[in-house]
């Protein structure tokens, strides 16, 4: 490497310490600093609905052992970034100290989206995000019975599925009609939420929340966009997220809703990378840009990010995107494999066709809890949603991933006798792309590519992470 390089992390996250991880272990000289104000150490932000269901422990939270950064031989600063200077290369902390680097990675994340109305304030409002909002809800379960929670994405069901389950009553808005819009069709959605209604959640669609009202400083009941006053005694946001973006966005930082990166997590800056939720994503099909805000996409972003800042990414590295049209890291390929409401769900790509001409919907027999459909532009597949059943899941990403043309099976793609790995093994296609790397605790990180993840022995312990990961795998 020559010189001894410094990096620069901001932000503590599973985005931050996965680059950390990549830059240690491909450069065992440099120095490397990571600086942030959370303080919590980097979690599992996936298994905070186990953690408010009582099924796993806050000790089994945490990422990273407590002797991460010694181990590493990286230095964690606590304290607030409020502006670069990418012109003498260093960036600024509240306190006036400043820090130089050669290379500087925004890992920082993003915020909650809260609600602008009346009784925010209120004792037993908060929203769904971190390790401290889940303590606080924690702590006031004992004395509540009712609760609504706002939100029409998956943290939201979650919650409210998660809270269903410890007997609470439940009240689920939805400003929109549908359940996370941008993933799931009106199909989709309303097989999930009448699972929802099944179970005895009161959900309701195109409804929000225009006031919290409180008695003696605590939520008593909220008062719906519809006018309607639903008594409650915990009221909980989930409406999305924003990009801490404002102190890099005055720093002369490119940025829309996010920080504008390309497919090596440049910034518009050189020598200034960006990863996770600060970023922003382009569809390289639709244009249309949104924040991801997923735990795994986050994961592959600062592999790449790593990569790109220590000079080793390139076309035949196992991190370089697949997706060469994109002006971004597109999320086409991006694999989300979780549980809605007890349905088995995958998508893969683009999941709502484009009014555009070229596409087709290939969609299953329906079935009872079983929902199937891929999408094709010209022929090539290009998304896949699978609910209720996720076979062949992998299969799907394997064609989406390459590009494949599937119109001589179209027709055949869920029928029982057809198995689509079995056919592109037939055309010699190549295996699907799965760059994800986490390190284990002993044999640490490894650059490689890999099938299986290594994770943490509480991870595994915790009975959450085996079953997220088999499911990105399968």
């Amino acid at each position: 490497m020559g010189q001894q390089q410094s990096f620069v992390i901001i932000g503590n996250g599973i985005t931050g310490v996965t680059a950390a991880e990549i830059l240690r272990a491909e450069d065992a000289a440099c120095s490397i600093t990571i600086v942030a104000d959370d303080p919590f150490p980097a979690y599992y932000r996936p298994a905070l609905k186990d953690y408010l269901g009582g099924r796993l422990p806050e000790e089994k939270l945490w990422a990273r052992p407590a002797t991460f950064y010694q181990e590493q031989h990286i230095p964690f600063l606590p304290g607030r970034i409020v502006g670069i200077n990418a012109s003498q290369s260093f960036a600024q902390l509240q306190n006036g100290k400043r820090i130089g680097y050669d290379s500087l990675l925004l890992a920082n994340g993003a915020r909650p989206r809260s609600l602008s109305c009346p009784g925010l304030n209120l004792a037993g409002v908060s929203t769904l995000r971190t390790v401290a909002d889940y303590q606080e809800i924690l702590r006031r379960l004992e004395h509540v019975n009712r609760m609504v929670v706002c939100g029409s994405g998956t943290l939201a069901l979650e919650s409210a599925e998660t809270l269903r389950h410890r007997g609470y009553q439940v009240t689920h808005l939805l400003r929109g009609n549908t359940l996370w819009s941008e993933v799931l069709d009106p199909v989709a959605s309303d097989m999930v939420l009448q699972e929802e209604r099944r179970d005895g959640i009161d959900v309701r669609t195109g409804e929000e929340i225009s006031e919290i009202v409180g008695k003696n400083g605590q939520v008593s009941s909220v008062i719906t966009t519809r006018g309607e006053r639903i008594p409650c005694e915990l009221a909980l946001i989930a409406i999305g997220i924003e990009p801490l973006i404002d102190f890099i966005r005055a720093s002369g930082i490119a940025c829309g809703r996010g920080v504008k990166v390309d497919n090596g997590m440049r910034s518009s800056v050189p020598n200034i990378y960006a990863a996770g939720d600060v970023t922003e994503t382009t569809d390289e099909f639709t244009g249309r840009t949104r924040v991801l805000g997923q735990w795994f996409p986050a994961i592959q972003q600062a592999q790449i990010a790593a990569h790109t800042m220590l000079g080793l990414l390139n076309p035949s590295h196992p991190f370089y995107p697949r997706s060469p049209a994109a002006t971004s890291p597109g999320y086409r390929h991006y694999y989300n494999a979780t549980f809605l409401y007890g349905l088995d769900f995958v998508s893969v790509g683009l999941t709502t066709r484009p009014p555009a001409a070229g596409y087709q919907e290939v969609i299953a027999e329906p079935l009872p809890r079983n929902y199937r459909k891929a999408i094709l532009k010209n022929g090539v597949i290009v998304g896949a949603l699978l609910l209720g059943n996720r076979e062949q899941a992998l299969a799907f990403k394997r064609a989406i991933d390459h590009r494949v043309n599937l119109v001589p099976v179209a027709n055949r793609l869920f029928a029982d006798d057809f198995s689509l790995d079995a056919w592109l093994d037939q055309h010699q296609t190549p295996g699907p792309v799965l760059n994800i790397h986490t390190t284990d605790r002993a044999g640490g990180y490894s650059s490689g590519a890999i099938d299986t993840p290594t994770l943490t022995g509480e991870a595994y312990a915790s009975g959450f992470i085996p079953k997220d990961v088999d499911a990105f795998l399968r």
